[in-house]
């Protein structure tokens, strides 16, 4: 009787310990500071989906072939990135699921009136160029937030 007592203490206490590292291994522990190299080329952001687990302190280091600007849906995040310089582009991971990433190529005239300013000329004509920079959004990729 004895016996039986002690291999089924012994069966109790392994699956107590199996499910205990399950458990832990599932959690998804502290969050982590993240250090994510980007590259967008004619387009293509690599990699395409950036894979995080909710908490997570991101930046993304985003380095694009031509100037423009990057926005995280969703979190509602946008950012100017300059054509062959890397970019840090930081977020808390606090939303869970799948978001859009865009990208809205800027050429360098465009660049060049937005930081000189506008005459009145150019305000009369900034609700037509906000229609065709918008027009030029590309979906670069994804962001996929997996719950803690």
């Amino acid at each position: 009787m004895n016996t039986k007592k002690l291999k089924l203490t012994g069966l109790l206490l392994a699956v107590g310990l199996i499910a205990t590292i399950a458990g832990a291994a599932c959690s998804g522990g502290d969050p982590q500071e993240l250090d994510i190299e980007v590259r967008i080329d004619h387009g293509v952001m690599n990699p395409e989906t950036i894979e995080v687990i909710q908490g997570d302190m991101v930046t993304l280091k985003i380095l694009a072939d031509e100037g423009g600007e990057f926005h995280l849906h969703t979190y509602d995040i946008e950012m100017d990135i300059e054509a062959s310089s890397e970019t840090d582009f930081f977020f808390v991971a606090e939303a869970t699921g799948r978001f859009k990433i865009t990208y809205h190529p800027q050429d360098e005239s465009e660049h060049n009136e937005e930081e000189n300013g506008h005459n009145e000329e150019e305000r009369e004509g900034e609700e037509e160029h906000d229609q065709r920079y918008e027009a030029e959004e590309i979906e670069v990729g994804f962001l996929e937030v997996q719950p803690r």
